[in-house]
């Protein structure tokens, strides 16, 4: 045997001797991808790849024209037995196909730049148009031998562990930016479960002005490091028919105190300097939940929920602003005072009792029945802000073709969304009730609701100069089919605007909501599937009793069908129509100038359409959107809508 030849076998058997390590080491990795693309078509001028994205300061990420893509890579690994850990790493979504040279810088400076009045370099939009990737989701987590402790959890949550009372689930768009350490465990065997938290509190949308310190919004709030929210759930089981959940978060925003010494002048012992700065705090926020689940195991049609919330907030008018005096209304929280105009807590209570009935009389009929009495201080402001529905009632905002959902927060969050997707309304002084009955035969379905609301805001002369935030304009119904953010935030001409003035100086409201819901498949061709519903919302307000003239009366009136059509195991497709209409008596105006009519009549057509082979899945969407709105104030000209508009996506993942 030669040299030559007696190497290459040694080297061939090191090789072969190191495989079954590599392979075991490759073994402890996890890795999962996805590629999305999104087209967006909209008669209209603007670019980008969605259809509403922040009306508050100026972007460009919104836009209803283009075609955008993004990639995910997610890694699992497995250090040993006792620890797991995980990543994600995404591409910023936002960079349009046609953007070929984009490289995030800006180049262009109209209207300073004078010598290139166009840009046609690649630098023209920013990094939320550059396709960087960004790291997402990093954790780890280890089963360490400590006594009751399961799990200890370090990194990124979606926070989906707490409620949206409390310390609510991250939204889509953010869903594993949220970093804390989780510790999650139980006692005597089960008998009492915990989940603690410490999470960095977010330094946007915590907080007044949607921020737990940035120096442009209040100049003494820059520090934002050391702002914490603590959480602990506690759940027990003391009976097998009822379980027992209590949970609680506490806020904290520090900043540094401005008559430190340090920060006043020169460091001089003398002056009481000593490198070590004192803090104060700006914000404190604290939310509790009692709930119980009683279902009793000889009635199993039997199911009762009961919860009771607690909030607390309090702002320090030394370091933050207040916006409900200095930003047209515009405010998560209250800014309460007491007699002698110092800063006060905004305290509140809220509770919902739920009663389900399923089928109790075999006969395919139940019934649900809910009691709910929101506190008119009540706000979880750390709570879900989108993604989350706490009340049996449809509501006022949901439609046929754009869902709707009801969260116990001023903090919402109807942004960074296309224009079929869900919007939330604030619950926020909501108290009365809902009564549901559904219907089950065979390959029919139906449910019939109704619902009255009150409302714990309703008052005479509230100060929503100073201490309740009204958002400037958000009187009568709400559109979310026809947001717009290109004329204004509050959007007062077509009204698709944030529904979260529920704070009016002079408010004496009630209302009726009415809905029917059927869904069937077609006998003798099940692969056809049909869908109606029907609503009714009559909503008054009496506003400032001594004005007759001002008494609000609206009149929603909605009628919705889907015809959907599973044509094969990889292609369906479905046709729907939407007419809604509104009779809206004074509903815009002011106490000085008066307050006018509008009528409102909208038609909604859609075609949508998905198919799905070899894993990637393909889906379109269709519509016309057809409004119109009589306007009898003057100088409000009557407004129409002739929309067409189409979204589409294609996705993989391996």
């Amino acid at each position: 045997m030669s040299a030559r030849t007696a190497s290459i076998l040694l080297a061939g058997g090191l090789v072969l001797g190191l495989a079954p390590s590599a392979l075991a080491d490759t073994a402890n990795f996890e890795l999962n991808g996805k590629i999305y693309t999104k087209f967006l078509y909209k008669n209209d001028d603007s670019s980008g790849c969605l259809s509403l994205s922040n009306p508050f300061w100026p972007d460009n990420i919104g836009g209803n024209n283009g075609a955008c893509t993004e990639f995910e890579l997610t890694i699992l690994g497995r250090a040993s037995k006792y620890v797991t850990t995980g990543v994600r790493l995404k591409s910023r979504f936002g960079a349009l196909w046609q953007g070929w040279w984009e490289n995030g810088d800006v180049r262009w400076d109209y209207p300073n730049d004078t010598l290139f009045v166009e840009n046609t370099s690649g630098e023209a939009l920013g990094m939320n148009h550059a396709q960087y990737v960004k790291l997402r989701g990093a954790f780890m987590r280890v089963a360490a031998p400590i006594p009751t402790v399961r799990w200890i959890h370090f990194g990124a949550s979606d926070l989906g562990m707490f409620n949206e009372w409390t310390v609510g689930k991250v939204r889509y768009i953010d869903r594993d930016n949220a970093n804390g350490v989780f510790v999650e465990g139980e006692v005597g065997e089960g008998a009492l479960r915990y989940h603690g938290a410490a999470i960095a509190t977010p330094k946007l949308f915590i907080g007044p002005r949607w921020t737990s310190g940035l120096r442009n919004a209040d100049p003494l709030a820059d520090f934002w490091a050391g702002d914490w929210t603590y959480a602990l759930k506690l759940e027990a089981d003391p009976h097998d028919d009822l379980a027992l959940k209590l949970i609680g978060s506490y806020v904290h925003d520090w900043e540094a105190d401005d008559n430190d010494p340090d920060l006043t002048g020169a460091s001089d012992a003398d002056r009481g300097t000593n490198r070590s700065i004192e803090r104060e705090v700006r914000y404190q926020g604290a939310n509790a939940t009692l709930d119980a689940r009683f279902a009793p195991s000889r009635l199993d049609w039997l199911n009762v929920t009961g919860l009771f919330a607690y909030s607390y907030n309090l702002v320090n008018p030394d370091y933050a602003a207040n916006s409900v005096r200095e930003d047209q209304g515009f405010s998560p929280l209250l800014f309460l005072q007491d007699e002698n105009g110092e800063a006060e807590a905004a305290q509140g209570m809220a509770g919902t009792v739920r009663v389900e009935m399923f089928d109790p009389f075999d006969a395919g009929v139940s019934f649900k029945l809910e009691y709910f009495n929101i506190g008119t201080d009540f706000n979880a402001i750390f709570g879900a802000r989108r993604e989350g529905d706490v009340l049996l009632t449809d509501g006022i905002i949901g439609s046929g073709f754009v869902k709707g959902g009801q969260l116990p927060t001023l903090n919402l969050a109807n942004e960074f969304v296309d224009f079929d997707e869900a919007w939330y309304e604030t619950i926020i002084g909501w108290h009365g009730a809902t009564a549901i009955v559904e219907l089950q035969q065979g390959l029919f379905a139906a449910d019939l609701e109704g619902s009255f609301v009150t409302y714990n805001t309703n008052m005479q002369g509230r100060d929503t100069d100073n201490e309740y935030p009204d958002f400037l304009y958000t009187d009568g119904f709400t559109d979310p089919q026809a947001f717009t953010a290109d004329q204004d935030y509050g959007n007062i001409f077509d009204r698709g605007s944030d529904p979260r003035s529920v704070f009016k100086e002079f408010q004496d409201r009630q209302t009726i909501i009415a809905v029917l819901n059927a869904e069937s498949a077609i006998p003798g061709a099940e692969d056809l599937k049909f869908a109606v519903k029907g609503k009714w919302v009559h909503d008054t307000d009496s506003r400032k009793d001594d004005n007759p003239d001002d008494d609000y009366v609206g009149d929603l009136f909605l009628g919705y069908g889907m015809l959907s059509w599973q044509a094969t195991n990889e292609f369906a497709t479905g046709l729907g129509y939407e007419w809604q209409q509104w009779d809206e008596a004074k509903r815009s105006g002011s106490q000085e100038q008066g307050f006018y009519d509008y009528v409102t009549t909208k038609h909604t057509g859609r075609l949508v359409a998905s198919y799905t082979f070899g894993g990637l899945t393909f889906n379109y969407m269709l519509e016309y959107f057809h409004k119109d709105q009589e306007r009898d104030r003057p100088g409000s000209p009557d407004q129409a809508w002739r929309v067409w508009r189409a979204k589409a996506s294609v996705e993989t993942g391996w």
